[in-house]
């Protein structure tokens, strides 16, 4: 499997499951705003409900120009995470 993350000048950090560290659920995490698991944070409302039935949670978090800015972008399934990250950074070299 060949994976291609957006480009970033700073770091890039890409995480799963993070709640479990904490013995959370995704709808824990979700209820409580965590970082990777707010409203604005999905991809879709798709992902972010098949994440809660799941309870899996990949996030995306890079920096595409220097360290004081980020993206950031959370979904049940790695491949949709990644092709998202992928779209906005075209829309946003577009714009």
């Amino acid at each position: 499997m060949t994976l291609i993350f957006p480009k970033h000048a700073a770091s890039l950090h890409l995480e799963h499951n993070t709640h479990k560290a904490y013995y959370l659920t995704v709808k824990q995490s979700i209820e409580q705003h965590d970082h990777g698991f707010r409203d604005d944070d999905w991809v879709s409302e798709e992902q972010k409900q098949k994440a809660i039935s799941t309870n899996e949670c990949w996030t995306l978090q890079w920096y595409p120009d220097t360290p004081g800015g980020f993206c950031l972008l959370s979904a049940a399934d790695l491949d949709v995470l990644l092709e998202s990250a992928l779209r906005g950074e075209t829309e946003s070299e577009a714009a």
